[in-house]
């Protein structure tokens, strides 16, 4: 009689099983796709080495930023990049004073637009780092070049301005303007160098 009792609960089970299993095949396979279908959505582009590309602006561009450390959001547009000997009517010897010609001063001319709700210091807010195209890191502009960037922006107002950085003129054909360096903010200009 256990026997019997046994064997009737279990093709009692595996009944039980068989049938959710053919109602649901077609719901697993659904569900599959559409948890494919919102993985793909939800992933960005990505390079061969796996890392995440983010969107490279160039000149005439205009990004918009979240500040990583702040939380709010502003414009950069970056409006034409070129090397001089000096910059807002201040020389590179400011700086820098070499006898090799090839150090210029590498001038980034920018516009910041305050977005947020709050003003704010454009300098004690946010900086700007220059690179070649293929390195991590980079040079911090020179403030004293672009003063009016010390004053408050209220919200709404922008400034234009430059960015500037002693560079040697051959040292890039291409060079990065990184803003919110290393955060998931992190925010890309490619620009060309100018006498390439």
């Amino acid at each position: 009689m256990k026997k019997l009792l046994l064997a009737a609960l279990f093709l009692s089970l595996l009944l039980t099983a068989c049938s959710s299993d053919s109602g649901s095949g077609e719901n697993a396979d659904t569900a599959e796709e559409e948890n494919s279908e919102t993985a793909e959505s939800e992933q960005g582009t990505f390079d061969a080495s796996g890392e995440e590309q983010k969107e490279v602006y160039s000149i005439g561009d205009t990004a918009v930023i979240t500040s990583d450390l702040y939380e709010f959001d502003y414009e950069v547009t970056v409006n034409d990049f070129y090397f001089a000997e000096e910059a807002n009517g201040k020389p590179m010897e400011d700086v820098m004073s070499t006898s090799d010609d090839d150090f210029k001063l590498a001038v980034a001319d920018v516009t910041f637009k305050n977005i947020s709700d709050e003003a704010y210091v454009p300098h004690d807010m946010y900086s700007a780092n220059l690179s070649a195209i293929d390195e991590d890191g980079g040079e911090i502009s020179y403030n004293e070049f672009f003063p009016e960037a010390d004053e408050e922006l209220a919200p709404g107002e922008e400034i234009t301005g430059p960015l500037v950085y002693v560079e040697n003129v051959n040292y890039a054909d291409t060079f990065l303007l990184k803003f919110e360096m290393m955060s998931d903010e992190e925010t890309h200009f490619e620009l060309p160098n100018p006498n390439q």
